[in-house]
């Protein structure tokens, strides 16, 4: 849901004159709040909120029973939080993905709730806590609901999206019952947005994703980057393009009193030329926790999570260091994986494991020619997705790169001294080599291998949209 707070700030920095602008803004509800002050030539950061908000959904809505149903809850939460920091001189965009089950004190009082019952009491509540946990200050805030979401997709006609396989939630009314390109309109895109208990098919039976909401995270980010493209592909030049998007977001998208115009001129320039690939996103990391009460929530991991803090407290820029940008995740790979053993099934065996964790499956074959041993290739700059992928082999496979694959996808080809595949985060020492000729051995006495990298997050990986094959362009 936060893709629509972005769409409403783009569409409306693209308006040519001052005075559009200004008559644009008149039309929107205002919050008045205590926000940071900053000027609009400086990195400025926006609280951005999918609130869950049923007040613009009617019984004659698509799938209108899904949010109006018996159970239902009232009033608002925050259903998607996120802070967007928009950096002119440096021409980047950033975002940081918050858990709404993030456990934390709550300002002003201290006590100890989910991050999302500060946006019940208010927004400026909200704000406060962010502040106060993070020490990020925030310059404005911009607010959609349910209705509004669904009105801006279905005003640009749609966002398309490539899914590898089917995938439903029926708890959040989604539901995609063939792989390739899809076009999701308000509902399903609203549903795709929401989804915290997806499933996927794995041509045989529906299979659980185990990530919940950190999943959720990593594909509203998705949809958001494709939303963006298709805003971008629609040109947005003309007035009456533009006032198809206000029209849409008016009733239903709250802003700040103190986003003025001169904060959209100084910003249009950067959101009329920006890449959605370009997008730094972060989600931040945490581990899994049950209150006293019995609650499932989840708390800040404080060490992997402080440079991606700095970026958006402005200690930081990405790219200034390897640690701002999370290390590759299973959800963003598609392995194929060909059996090159004496053994039969065991392509199928180490299937079964890496869906497990959270990978794509690609094609599942036997290899032409058995290899001499195991090797896992990888795109072209894809080296750490192809080591990631090697950990779970054993004995550690070569990781090599092959220029046919594209981004995000991972050919293993088992070898015959292939023989375990498991998570590596379960003490299985399956360190990777880079094209040797034979694995390693350690030498005699030498320590422990040295640990991987801190994960960006201890919740399993998991299914998010992947690129499309090559020649396939979803519009």
């Amino acid at each position: 849901m936060v893709f629509g707070a972005l769409v409403v700030v783009g569409a409306l920095v693209a308006g040519a004159t001052a005075a559009w602008s200004w008559w644009s803004l008149s039309r929107f509800e205002r919050a008045s709040l205590d926000l940071a002050v900053t000027t609009s030539d400086e990195p400025q950061n926006f609280l951005l909120i999918g609130s869950d908000s049923r007040e613009g959904v009617t019984s004659e809505d698509a799938g209108a029973q899904v949010y109006l149903g018996s159970g239902t809850p009232e009033g608002r939460r925050s259903d998607s939080i996120a802070i967007v920091r928009l950096d002119p001189k440096q021409s980047r965009i950033s975002m940081l993905s918050i858990p709404r089950d993030l456990w934390l004190p709550i300002s002003p009082t201290g006590e100890e709730q989910r991050i999302n019952t500060a946006f019940s009491t208010s927004a400026q509540t909200l704000i406060d806590t962010i502040e106060s946990n993070f020490q990020i200050p925030i310059n404005h805030y911009v607010e959609v609901d349910f209705a509004g979401f669904q009105d801006l997709i279905n005003t640009i006609g749609g966002v398309p999206m490539y899914f590898d396989r089917p995938v439903r939630d029926r708890n959040s009314g989604l539901m995609i019952d063939e792989a390739g390109c899809q076009l999701l309109d308000g509902y399903q895109g609203l549903a795709f947005a929401r989804s915290r208990y997806l499933e996927w098919n794995n041509g045989t039976e529906w299979v659980n994703d185990p990530s919940h909401d950190m999943g959720r995270m990593s594909r509203q980010q998705e949809l958001m980057r494709a939303a963006i493209a298709k805003v971008r592909s629609l040109g947005l030049t003309s007035l009456t393009q533009l006032n198809g998007l206000i029209d849409a977001a008016v009733d239903n998208v709250t802003l700040d009193d103190q986003l003025g115009i001169r904060d959209l001129l100084g910003l249009g320039s950067q959101f009329a030329g920006v890449d959605p690939g370009a997008i730094q996103t972060y989600s931040l990391p945490v581990t899994e926790f049950t209150t006293s009460g019995g609650a499932a929530v989840e708390l800040l991991d404080p060490v992997p999570a402080q440079p991606m803090l700095d970026v958006f407290r402005g200690v930081s820029t990405p790219g200034t260091t390897t640690t701002t940008v999370p290390p590759a995740k299973p959800s963003e790979i598609t392995v194929s994986i060909f059996n090159g053993t004496p053994k039969q099934g065991e392509a199928r065996r180490v299937s079964y494991v890496l869906s497990a964790g959270g990978f794509t499956l690609g094609p599942i074959e036997n290899a032409d020619r058995p290899p001499e041993r195991s090797v896992v290739f990888h795109a072209p700059g894809g080296t750490e997705m192809g080591e990631l992928v090697a950990k779970w082999l054993g004995p550690a496979p070569e990781v090599r790169e092959d220029p046919a694959l594209t981004d995000g996808q991972v050919r293993v080809v088992l070898g015959p001294e292939f023989s375990t595949v498991d998570d590596p985060a379960n003490g299985e020492d399956t360190t990777t080599t880079t094209a040797a000729p034979t694995p390693a051995a350690p030498a005699p006495g030498a320590g422990p291998a040295e640990p991987p990298p801190i994960p960006t997050t201890t919740f399993p990986g998991g299914w998010s949209p992947t690129s499309p094959p090559a020649g396939i362009v979803c519009r």
